[in-house]
């Protein structure tokens, strides 16, 4: 099975710099390099023996204090080895777990997770494309008010 998945980040420098202890002039790099370094320790991508592949990252621009970049991958994996590494009917809406598990786990990176970061992706899914953005809100749900 194979899908593309295309994510667009605005992080904050001081955010980033301040929860990883990385020099605010390095940022744009780290940041970059941390997510594309990570992606194929996502321990189902692993675990299911799928492999994402970069299809080139843009240049990380920094505008009003935040790390904008996109980032593409093509994601392959075995249809059969993903659904059971995630419990899934293989007959089932696996291509659409499948991308919007990789962007979750994207967007929750230690080193990410506790940033400000906002993360839109867009992805395939066999019956159309899905876009959705995540927020702190959506990496910690409790800190929602009423």
């Amino acid at each position: 099975m194979i899908t593309r998945l295309e994510t667009w980040w605005s992080v904050g420098v001081e955010s980033f710099a301040d929860d990883g202890g990385y020099d605010r002039a390095e940022v744009p790099r780290e940041l970059l390099e941390y997510i594309t370094a990570s992606i194929t320790d996502i321990k189902a991508l692993d675990e299911a023996e799928g492999w994402a592949y970069g299809h080139g990252p843009t240049r990380p621009r920094v505008i009003g204090g935040r790390v904008h970049m996109a980032l593409a991958w093509r994601l392959e994996v075995d249809r059969a080895a993903w659904a059971a590494v995630r419990g899934l009917d293989p007959r089932g809406g696996v291509r659409h777990d499948f991308a919007e598990h990789i962007a979750h786990e994207l967007i929750t990176l230690p080193s990410v997770c506790e940033t400000d970061a906002v993360m839109t992706a867009r992805y395939a899914t066999g019956r159309g494309i899905v876009r959705r953005a995540w927020t702190w809100e959506d990496r910690h749900p409790d800190s929602r008010t009423t």
